[in-house]
């Protein structure tokens, strides 16, 4: 039997759902109308005929109602009561006029009517009624929709001179637009404290940010100090800032997933570990040192080793001078290093499976500017870890994955001018002279975490390629010992045993081996010598000393206690300290202080 409110489905490629608005007396004639259009009318039809359908299973009846009134919690905020009244006070009498109201000819005369009753414009009546006749044929089916404003999973375009979301309360301070710029700055504000630091505490990180990013700094183009100014006077909001968070996925950190299924094949030739390519790109802000935050020091270079089978980030490395091979070797020395140890240096305590690579491949693809004067072909490299170096055939650069997910929190020099199609131009003017060197290296790593861990057109992550490829097609994974990897990679430079330590730019040092030889006692007596030690540029806590009756050993040298000042500086940073200290004391008001206190300690 068919009654009134119904709902009956019509399947098929033009799926169509009607609801019983109205059926006669007789039981033989009804007013149906569409629920799905938006533009839909009351159309008649045959109650028999409607029974036919059902009947035969060209049509169903829907059990449940998918079209109710708007859900609203039980206290309706009064502005939505308003409008609902005021909506059914216009078709109140309308809809009580059956079946007058549901034939095209009588219906424009009421319509007619209640317009110069209410002052109300034809598509207001309208959009009333199809509203009523669709949700129910109740009063509440007039409830406003805010639920559906703001385009939900779209960002709006910024337009220039307009302000986003809503406006200011009297004698707030203006407000700024979140382009795609200034969530970068959020991103990097989140993201760039260690593990280590208290709970997460997210109005402090707000406050921290406003005070690092959002201030008028300047860097002199010859000493590259930078100089502090005031703060901006327009600020975002504490909203802005969680609600872009939250937007962004940045409070999860990424997980270890499970590898694929044992029957998938991912169609990709080769295997894990029989290939890396070995990229370098250069971020588009300047870093600040560690020793002295208001000395700049320049822009980082991002090298990252990249397997070609699996497209997993297997090593990375951030250098401070331009791309060059030797730097990009560090990156393939990260590739054999202990990941877990790795990022906690840096302030991320991850497990083993997050980041599993701890091997070298049998083949390395290095961009033809990494490669630009060198001989790779016949690099110590493929002596020493039976390694074979290649310049890389043409390629776009970085994966695009990578790339993407680098530029998310970083932005980088060779797309700083792209616009990223909300209609604002990457910039990181807010950016310099803010980041030092070990938390840009912690944005790095996150960035990489988050891309091995993840594919935006779905299918199987990095990780998932890498690990399944490891067990279903067997690994070319080589491994080989973390210290002598890095040892034999590392750049050697020359340094002078001393009375104070094994001096190196600077800082003096010392090992097992120098003290059980007694190497210092010696220096005083006899004089100073050469010696040759392989160095990290990007941090200079440990040096190894070259053996040269073992080609093939390292000696351990960690900082002397007099040169614990230095201690986690960069090759840089401990230039610029030491280029600071000359010019210091080279000042004559400092020179004739600093004699008074020598004479003052003398007597």
């Amino acid at each position: 039997m068919i009654t009134r409110n119904d709902l009956i489905e019509y399947a098929g490629p033009q799926r169509k759902v009607f609801r019983v608005l109205w059926v006669d007396d007789a039981g033989a004639a009804a007013y149906i109308f569409n629920v799905l259009p938006k533009t839909a009318e009351a159309q008649l039809a045959r109650v028999s005929m409607l029974e036919a359908d059902l009947a035969a299973g060209r049509a169903r009846r829907l059990a449940d109602d998918p079209w109710p009134a708007p859900a609203q919690p039980l206290r309706r905020p009064a502005k939505h009561l308003q409008i609902r009244d005021r909506a059914w006070q216009v078709i109140n009498d309308l809809v009580a006029q059956e079946p007058a109201i549901y034939e095209p000819r009588r219906r424009g005369q009421l319509v007619q009517a209640c317009m110069e009753r209410h002052d109300v414009s034809h598509p207001t009546v309208y959009r009333y009624l199809r509203r009523y006749w669709q949700r129910g044929l109740s009063a509440d089916a007039l409830l406003p929709d805010y639920a559906n404003s703001g385009a939900r999973g779209k960002i709006r375009a910024v337009s220039e001179g307009v302000q986003r979301g809503r406006p200011r309360k009297a004698g707030a301070p203006p407000g700024v637009n979140a382009d795609a710029s200034m969530r970068r700055i959020f991103r990097v504000a989140a993201t760039r404290l260690p593990d280590s630091a208290a709970p997460f505490a997210r109005r402090a990180v707000f406050d921290q940010m406003l005070a690092d990013f959002f201030c008028q700094r300047t860097i002199e183009t010859e000493t590259m100090r930078v100089q502090p100014g005031a703060r901006d006077a327009a600020l975002p909001t504490y909203g802005q800032f969680s609600y872009w968070l939250e937007q962004d996925y940045l409070m999860a950190r990424p997980q270890p997933q499970p590898p694929l299924p044992a029957g998938m094949d991912p169609g990709r030739p080769g295997r894990p570990g029989a290939a890396f390519r070995l990229e370098a790109v250069q971020a588009d802000l300047r870093l600040v040192s560690r020793a002295d935050r208001s000395q700049a020091l320049g822009r980082p270079v991002i090298y990252t080793a990249t397997d070609v089978f699996s497209g997993m980030v297997t090593g990375i490395y951030v250098g401070m001078d331009r791309p060059n091979w030797r730097h990009a070797l560090l990156a393939l020395a990260n590739c054999a290093a202990d990941k877990q140890r790795y990022c906690l240096r840096f302030g991320r305590d991850i497990g083993a499976a997050l980041w599993p690579a701890q091997h070298l491949p049998g083949l390395v693809f290095a961009d033809a500017t990494l490669a630009a004067g060198v001989d790779i072909e016949h690099d110590n490299l493929l002596n020493q870890f039976h390694t074979r170096c290649l310049v890389a055939p043409p390629h776009e650069g970085h994966a695009p994955g990578l790339q993407a997910e680098l530029a998310r929190r970083i932005p980088l020099l060779e797309g700083a001018a792209r616009d990223d199609g909300d209609g604002d131009t990457l910039r990181c003017a807010r950016m310099d002279g803010v980041l030092d060197l070990e938390q840009f290296t912690r944005l790095v790593i996150d960035s990489v975490l988050h891309y091995n861990h993840s594919n935006p057109q779905g299918g199987a992550t990095p990780q998932q390629l890498w690990v399944w490829g490891t067990v279903q097609r067997g690994a070319a994974l080589r491994q080989f010992a973390e210290d002598l990897v890095r040892c034999c990679l590392l750049p050697v430079t020359d340094a002078m045993v001393t009375a104070q330590g094994i001096r190196v730019q600077g800082s003096h040092y010392e090992c097992a081996r120098a003290l059980d030889e007694q190497w210092f006692e010696r220096a005083a007596r006899h004089g100073q010598w050469p010696v040759k030690v392989a160095y990290d540029p990007a941090s200079l806590d440990m040096v190894y000393l070259l053996d040269p009756r073992a080609p093939m050993h390292f000696h351990a040298c960690h900082l002397a206690d007099g040169s614990s000042a230095h201690r986690r500086l960069s090759s840089m940073e401990l230039s610029l300290l030491r280029a600071a200290q000359q010019r210091t004391y080279a000042d004559p008001v400092h020179s004739v202080a600093f004699e008074k206190m020598v004479a003052a300690l003398a007597r």
